[in-house]
Order: C-alpha cells, then structure tokens, then sequence
C-alpha cells in the first residue's frame, strides 16, 4: 500500500508518497491520528545538525493499530499506541517501538510524548525531593513539561523564566508559582532566589536552547545543588561555569534520554512440570521502580494526562491538517525558528 509522509529536503519539508510493506514478524501497521512538531529538534534536523538530507522528518505521534503481522505479542488491532513514527498516514512500526495508551486518554496531547518524558528524566536525574525549590530557565514545550512534572512532584516553588511573554502566559495557566520574563526582568531570578534565603536553588534545570544561560545558572545553583542540562546547542561555545560549579560542590548533569534503557524484557526460570526448572522462552515486561526505563517514563507521562493530573493543552500553540504540513515547516520552524510556535500537531484525519 503507499502511504503519503513528509520528507526534509535542504530547506523544506515536502509531502511525498512511498510504498510501505505488510507489517513483518514483530511488526505492526499503524494509522496516524496526531503527529507532534517540535520547533527546536526539527530546525536542527533541517539545518542537517543531526541527519544527512533528504530524510523522513517527525518523531512523535498517537496511532491506531490496523494490522499486526507474525509474533506480535502485546498489541492487537484496535489500540491506540504512542510511536517515535514520522509524520505519515500509514507507517510500519515493530511492536517493541510503541507504548500502549491508557483507555480514554486525550490522543492530541499524548503525540507529544516524546517532549514529556523527556522532562521526566530530567526531573528524575535531578533527584528533586518533595518541598525544594526549583528553577526551569526556558518555556518551550520541553521546559514546560519540566516544570509541571516537578510541580507534581512536589517542588515548591516552581521557578520559569523564558523571552516570551506568551509562553510564560502559558506557564501561569498551567499552575507555576513564580514566572520570570529573563529579557524584561534580567535580575528577575536572581531576586526571587535570594527572597529564599537559602544560599541558592537546590535544583536548577536548563531548558533553554542556548549555552549563556548555564552562567546565570552555574551562579545561582547551591551548595551540594544540582544543574540539569535539558537543551542540546549546536555552535556554541560552554561559559566558564567549571569554578562555581567546583566551588559549591555542585553536580551537572546531563539528561539525552537515549542514555537510559527504552524499554527493559526480563527472562525467567520457571518450573515446567520437571525438575530442574528451565529457562521461558517468552520475555516478559520489566516494570520495577529500581529502573525508570523511557517506556516506563512514557506510561507515566500518558497516566497523568489520562487521570487529569496534567494539562499541555495551553502549550499546543498551533494545530494543522497534515496538508499543510510544507507550510507550516516554513513559516514557523526553518530557517529560523518563530516564538510563537511553542508545540505544533497535525491532524491526519
């Protein structure tokens, strides 16, 4: 069957058409139902940061499973899945690259998953406990997650700063204490810091995009604090933030979250009717908390939607029909990116 998706060219995006397979061993045939744009990754995609061009462009999207080939497991046809799938209206994809989503779950919000559990791990290496305070410096989606993940884990206060009157607008609605225009109000956060009298955050995370602002955050981190680098940069140079961090007895901490395990299957000896117990062929689903696997951190990312613990819908700015695709690539993501566009979703239906 063909299938229309979008392709990055060296400075477009274009819709296309392909010839996709039945679904293999393992494999499974999805139907889009929303797919995610991320402003930030895909301008560095584009700007080939990341890839060779041409590519397929999109990493982030809900689906229904329509068809499941030989020796899929664990989905059938009818769920609604979350899958790091390009943005297209049909895709193969194995079963092992897609997470179940909870019964009754907003399918919008959870394309974005892939920003969500991004801030999950960032939330989860900073080791933030219940009642400390917190600063999230930038409010684009990826920063915006992080700062209501750890508003539900307890942080207290919750800290964003970013240049964009709208997307800290966005922010308040969503519940942060204290919001910061850092261009406006450049001693902003060193003020609200020093009201806590406590020597400096705890915990400072870095969301960004640009490395000038680990200065301020490397100065404002406290003793024994950690600083979590959320944002990739590409071109620019690290500021002198060795001393201060030195200093304090700080951590950095880096959060890519392909440095942790996607998703962890377990074999198991069992006892088969003889002794002595052998080995089960079928691997079964590691679930534990000793390891917060990405699919782990995904399920919970979908739960807190589900069980209306979480709200993105202030930060979906702009929402298209998967036509105008071209389109809305040019005008809001490349060459350079527009701070309006806080997250984007396409409609495939």
């Amino acid at each position: 069957m063909k299938t229309l998706y979008a392709q990055a060219q060296p400075g477009k995006v274009v819709l296309a058409e392909k010839e996709i397979p039945a679904p293999g061993p393992g494999q499974v045939l999805l139907k889009a139902k929303y797919s995610a744009m991320s402003p930030g990754t895909e301008n560095g995609l584009l700007g080939e940061h990341i890839v060779p061009l041409p590519t397929s462009i999109g990493y982030a999207m809900t689906a229904e499973v329509v068809e499941v080939g030989p020796d899929v497991r664990e989905l059938k046809v009818g769920d609604h899945v979350v899958t790091t799938g390009e943005h297209a209206q049909y895709l193969i994809m194995d079963e092992l690259n897609c997470t179940i989503c909870p019964e009754g779950v907003d399918l919008k919000q959870a394309a974005f998953w892939n920003l969500g559990h991004t801030g999950m791990y960032a939330l989860r290496r900073s080791g933030l406990q219940f009642g400390e305070p917190c600063a999230v410096l930038g409010q684009g989606f990826v920063g915006a997650i992080t700062a209501q993940v750890a508003k539900a884990a307890g942080a207290l206060p919750v800290i964003v700063t970013d240049l964009d009157d709208g997307r800290l607008e966005a922010a308040k609605k969503m519940g942060v204490d204290i919001a910061i225009n850092s261009k406006t109000d450049p001693d902003g956060l060193e003020r609200e810091v020093n009201k806590l009298n406590r020597g400096g955050l705890p915990v400072i995370f870095e969301a960004t995009g640009a490395r000038g602002p680990l200065m301020q955050a490397a100065e404002l981190i406290g003793e024994r604090g950690r600083l979590v680098m959320i944002s990739q940069v590409h071109g620019e140079a690290m500021p002198p933030i060795d001393d201060p961090i030195m200093q304090k007895g700080a951590s950095l901490i880096g959060t890519y979250v392909n440095s942790k395990p996607f998703k962890l299957r377990r074999a198991d000896l069992f006892i088969d009717g003889i002794w002595p117990p052998v080995m089960h062929r079928d691997l079964q689903r590691y679930a534990n908390s000793d390891v917060w696997t990405s699919d782990e951190d995904i399920q919970v990312f979908l739960n807190l939607i589900a069980y209306g613990k979480l709200d993105i819908t202030p930060l979906i700015s702009h929402e298209f029909d998967y036509t105008q695709i071209p389109e809305a690539y040019a005008k809001y993501v490349y060459p350079k990116v527009d701070p309006a566009m806080t997250g984007g979703v396409f409609k495939w239906e």
